[in-house]
């Protein structure tokens, strides 16, 4: 039989380093802290693009399982990328305008310019001519208006033609630099959703562990009172004790008025509960009060009791001595 508890102890045992190892593996993967606290996961859901699921009255829509927590976690940091990065979506969208650049606007206004060359220099001949004149009569003054303007007309074909070229450079870097930085951010999101993931199993891990042992020393202590008579009847009086305490415990708290629906307020005045609109919210009621209640005078029996029995020893100690 101790052989048997030896080996449950280490299988128990490596199972839990493993589970450790896991997380802290994974929390240094994971981005910095500053940026985890900055989300808001495993509370409320995210649609794909980032963006807060709320209800028509405009509240949280909460997540229904750690999962989905998880999944939230890592909509959110992948929707963190920094400000002027495109998101994936527009990243395509910047795709479709680079090529339209390229292959349409740009062969288009080079033909502009090309076709409309010509007439350009036969206009800056034309303003050259009569700008060289003394005066110029009411004919020459419209010839040389016209001439200007197909001279403007040709500087801005020759702009845009320059403006599309230079823009091809920008959207070809913004794009460069928008894919490695949504690669980033899938990346940090996937390490974010491996962090919680890992964190989420070592807290069930902790509580199948929890709920083993507590099995565990309630079948041992069973198994002891069977061979035990003695050891049964101190069991039977703790409880006794146990429950006495609870019980003057709940009386005690019954008597704050909790059931007869008297609540505590918050700084806003409103009843004490879960929610932001006073008209949709959870108020803790008479139940969540007095557990509450109960829990808290429990332990202050329970401090008492220890320090009473604490005080006890010391001064039998001294009489024995």
């Amino acid at each position: 039989m101790r052989k048997l508890h030896s080996y449950v102890f280490l299988a128990f045992t490596l199972v839990s380093v493993a589970m450790v190892a896991w997380a802290i593996i994974a929390g240094w993967n994971a981005p910095d802290s500053a940026k985890i606290a900055n989300s808001t996961p495993l509370v409320q859901k995210f649609d794909a693009n980032g963006v807060a699921v709320n209800t028509e009255d405009d509240q949280p829509v909460p997540v229904e399982s750690a999962q989905e927590g998880i999944e939230a976690l890592g909509i959110i940091f992948a929707n963190q990328l920094d400000e002027g990065i495109l998101t994936l979506d527009a990243i395509e969208a910047e795709k479709e305008k680079l090529a339209n650049t390229i292959e349409k606007l740009i062969p288009e206004y080079e033909k502009k310019v090309s076709d409309s060359r010509e007439a350009a220099l036969e206009a800056q001949t034309k303003v050259e001519e009569l700008k060289a004149k003394k005066s110029l009569g009411y004919a020459d003054k419209k010839a040389l208006a016209a001439a200007e303007q197909v001279q403007a007309d040709f500087k801005a074909l020759n702009d845009t033609l320059n403006q599309y070229k230079e823009n091809v450079a920008i959207m070809e870097e913004n794009i460069a630099d928008s894919i490695k930085a949504n690669d980033a951010a899938k990346l940090n999101a996937d390490n974010m959703v491996n962090l919680a993931t890992a964190i989420n199993w070592n807290l069930m891990w902790f509580y199948f562990l929890m709920v083993f042992a507590v099995c565990f020393i309630v079948m041992s202590a069973i198994w002891n009172m069977m061979l035990n008579a003695g050891s049964l009847k101190k069991t039977i009086m703790s409880l006794v004790v146990v429950v006495a305490v609870v019980g003057i415990a709940y009386f005690v708290a019954s008597g704050n008025g909790w059931s007869e629906g008297a609540t505590l307020k918050d700084a806003a005045g409103y009843d004490l509960g879960i929610g932001t609109d006073p008209a949709t919210r959870t108020v803790f009621g008479s139940f969540e009060y007095m557990v509450a209640d109960t829990s808290i005078l429990v332990t202050y029996i329970t401090f008492a009791g220890a320090a009473l029995a604490a005080l006890f020893s010391a001064v039998r100690g001294i009489y024995k001595s």
